[in-house]
């Protein structure tokens, strides 16, 4: 929203000049701001006229006002804070068309003028948001002014929101506090458990043994459960097929031999669906255990993952959940998946709620999509490249996973910063290096656009993993929709319809639009059932839940399916075994589903094509994915393309220009935040 001014503008902002009288209305704002919204507008209403500015000239109130109104916007696009820096001389809100401006915008002063004119500001000192320690009620509070004081808060030369500098002083505090915590394990037993559970045989690779005299590579999810199993805060990173949650799994074996009574262990994840992928990779690597680990050891790791909203406990109609500081879980154990999904409201509302000794460790991939609300949690305490090991942890993980002196030297070793609390994956499995998919998707998140490009067009050719497709979309989604979408609607049960549904996902960038998610769906339906109303559903038609249901035990992003029960009428099933039985049809239920009558479903969408955003937590045998015609779109985004990228395991196919996807791969997302640990 904001541009560099030339250098005339720049001399006539060297003093704040009255630009606009304030708006009498939303649409005057909006003619003159580009990509304002109503919220924006009234947010500055009211703490503009909130503000007990009486010092404050004709012109400078015009600035507070403007800086309100970037506050708001910049809290819109998931941002915490708004830096000064991304303001002062800028042209706020200039837009233009063809070269025509359509929105003159809000020139801003220089960062000295901001300063001289916030100073006049009446903020609420950080002193007073007591925010010295975690568990901050205050963080709820919503007023637009309490007790004569400003609900914005100037800190760290950037502007807040109160309640969103709250959350993140709060968790930062939470999670700094959860770094001090160790497990008092000998450094001669967790050697032994590490040892027992990494077999020196397993971890040999066949390229080592042909290659005597090359150092050997270090085995980093050997280095991830011996850098986690003794931390009160871990953080396990890595892409897709890393080995995460096989990682983690070996990681609770660790903690349930070195233990001396047995554990408590929750698995979360954002989402349903997250949950549920969660659920099934940790019961995979479980069974792929036994016979290798003692029995009553897996038998403490539960089974079955659950939401974040589900393990906290969601009071309707309340944004505080049942438990927090005054009611805490009772866990030795929180692992949490995908958690570059969770927004920062949340992860504090959850650090709220976590007891001091409980043991936390997080699992997610730093280089996805942050949440689609505030905040980028994950991207600010997994900082890539890692910033180091202090000397006592490179010690101690040297001995314990008995490095030689040449492996030693392949891990990070701190400079200024520490981040022992860090484990990267670095080796994927699924990504070996031979295959197109992971040579595109390490070559976009590294900004390599030409480098990319190159993978897709000369495999596009060569290989049948990557396909261009062309550029008339009714041509490959005609062929789609038989190849992969009738064969759901003639499945010959409910299971039959969800693992066909799993083959296959058109992937979007946006919602509207002719690439966008709406026509997509819209021309599909029209294919498979012609005319299609939205009180009008069909067997087969896959659904997604667009908002929380409690109650139903339903989520935003949940999947489920259309289907005749055995009564032949329409109802909705989702995977979930975990039955809410206020929501529950009484009728037919079948084992590993619940189903919905359509009436009670909160809203939903078809979803035979769906956003990116959407999809994290998921995976398909094959994905197309379709990416804007225009250049100025804001939504993509290396990390945006990156994500639709390692949502495909086997297939990508790919609609798009070598321009758009040069502007994507070359534009980085970056959420405005202070959070670190």
């Amino acid at each position: 929203m904001s541009a560099e001014i030339d250098n005339n503008q720049k001399l006539s902002c060297q003093r704040p000049i009255r630009q606009t009288k304030s708006y009498r209305k939303f649409s005057e704002a909006a003619a003159r701001i580009s990509g304002i919204a109503p919220i924006d507008y009234f947010f500055a209403n009211e703490l503009s006229s909130a503000t007990a500015a009486n010092e404050l000239t004709a012109d400078e109130k015009e600035v507070w006002y403007h800086l309100l109104i970037a506050l708001s916007a910049s809290v819109r696009d998931g941002h915490t804070c708004l830096p000064l820096t991304h303001v002062a001389g800028q042209q706020f809100g200039l837009a233009s068309d063809d070269n025509v401006i359509t929105h003159h915008g809000f020139s801003f002063p220089n960062e000295k003028q901001l300063h001289t004119l916030l100073a006049k500001i009446p903020f609420l000192a950080a002193s007073e948001l007591g925010v010295t320690k975690p568990n901050i009620s205050n963080a709820e509070k919503t007023e637009i002014n309490v007790g004569g004081t400003l609900a914005v808060v100037f800190e760290h030369n950037c502007l807040y929101m109160r309640r969103n500098y709250q959350f993140e002083k709060e968790l930062q505090l939470a999670l700094v506090e959860k770094t001090q915590l160790t497990l008092e394990y000998s450094q001669a037993a967790i050697t032994d458990v590490v040892d027992s559970l990494f077999p020196e045989n397993e971890a040999t690779e066949p390229t080592q043994a042909s290659q005597p005299h090359q150092v050997p590579e270090v085995d980093w999810q050997k280095l991830a459960v011996a850098n986690s199993v003794n931390k009160g805060l871990s953080i396990i990173a890595g892409g897709p097929g890393t080995g995460k949650t096989y990682t983690v799994t070996k990681l609770l074996a660790a903690l349930s031999m070195l233990s001396q009574s047995r554990l408590d262990i929750a698995l979360v994840a954002p989402t349903g669906k997250a949950a549920q992928r969660l659920s099934e990779s940790i019961q995979n690597a479980v069974t792929g255990f036994r016979g290798v680990i003692a029995d009553n050891v897996l038998d403490v790791i539960p089974s079955k993952a659950q939401t974040l909203h589900r393990l906290l406990g969601v009071i309707p109609n309340q944004v505080n959940f049942r438990k927090g500081s005054d009611n805490p879980l009772d866990y030795d154990v929180i692992i949490i998946d995908e958690v570059s999904m969770v927004d920062l409201p949340l992860m504090a509302r959850l650090f709220r709620a976590i007891p001091a000794k409980c043991q936390v460790i997080m699992l997610g991939d730093a280089d996805q999509l942050p949440s689609v609300a505030l905040g980028s949690v994950l991207a600010d305490i997994a900082l890539r490249p890692h910033l180091g090991y202090s000397k006592a942890n490179l010690n101690y993980l040297a001995k314990v996973c008995q490095l030689s002196s040449e492996q030693a030297k392949q891990l990070p070793k701190a400079k200024k910063q520490v981040a022992d609390h860090l484990s990267m994956l670095l080796k994927s499995r699924r990504f070996d290096g031979e295959g197109a998919i992971g040579n595109i998707a390490m070559a976009t998140i590294a900004g390599e656009a030409l480098q990319s490009w190159q993978y897709i067009s000369v495999n596009s050719t060569s290989r049948d993993d990557i396909t261009l497709l062309p550029p008339v979309m009714t041509q490959w989604i005609n062929q789609y929709v038989k190849r992969y979408y009738q064969p759901v609607l003639e499945a010959e049960n409910i299971t039959q319809a969800f693992e066909r549904m799993s083959q296959f996902r058109i992937l979007c960038a946006t919602r509207v639009g002719n690439e966008g998610v709406e026509a997509i769906n819209q021309q599909i339906i029209s294919l498979l059932k012609g005319n299609y109303q939205q009180d009008k559903l069909f067997n087969g038609l896959p659904i997604m839940i667009n908002e929380n249901h409690y109650g139903l035990g339903l989520y935003n992003g949940d999947i489920g399916i259309i289907w005749k029960n055995a009564q032949g009428h329409l109802v909705a099933y989702f995977e979930d075994t975990a039955v809410s039985e206020g929501g529950v049809s009484s009728n037919n239920r079948t084992p590993g589903f619940k189903t919905i009558i359509p009436s009670r479903l909160p809203s939903f969408e078809p979803v035979f094509a769906m956003t990116i955003h959407k999809t994290q937590g998921s995976e398909f045998e094959h994905v197309a994915m379709v990416l804007p015609s225009k250049a100025d779109n804001q939504l993509l985004t290396r990390e945006l393309i990156y994500t639709g990228v390692t949502r495909a395991k086997k297939k990508l196919s790919l609609s798009c220009s070598e321009p758009i996807w040069y502007r994507g791969v070359d534009a980085k997302v970056e959420r405005y935040s202070n959070l670190s640990i």
